[in-house]
C-alpha cells in the first residue's frame, strides 16, 4: 500500500535521525491523525452548542490544530 509505505518511510527517516521513537506502526499512526483531524469537523454543528463554542471559528481551529500537532509530536518523539 503506498501511503503505508510513505508514513513507514518517513517513520524510518525520523528514527535515523533520532526524532522519532521506534516501533510506532503506520495505519495506528494514520488513524490516530485522522480521527484527531476530523471529529470535531463532522460533528461542528453538535459539538459547538454542546461545548458552548463555535468550533467553525478561526481562533478555535488554530488552537486545535496546535493541540493536535503537540500530542502527535509528543507521541512520535515520547
Amino acid at each position: 500500500m503506498p501511503l503505508v509505505q510513505s508514513i513507514e518511510t518517513l517513520l524510518h527517516r525520523g528514527q535515523r535521525q533520532g526524532g522519532v521513537r521506534k516501533g510506532v506502526d503506520p495505519v495506528q499512526l494514520y488513524v490516530s491523525v485522522l480521527s484527531l483531524s476530523y471529529v470535531h469537523l463532522s460533528n461542528k454543528h453538535t459539538l459547538s452548542i454542546t461545548f458552548g463554542q463555535d468550533l467553525t471559528n478561526a481562533a478555535w481551529l488554530a488552537k486545535r490544530r496546535k493541540h493536535v500537532r503537540e500530542m502527535i509530536l509528543g507521541y512520535l518523539t515520547g
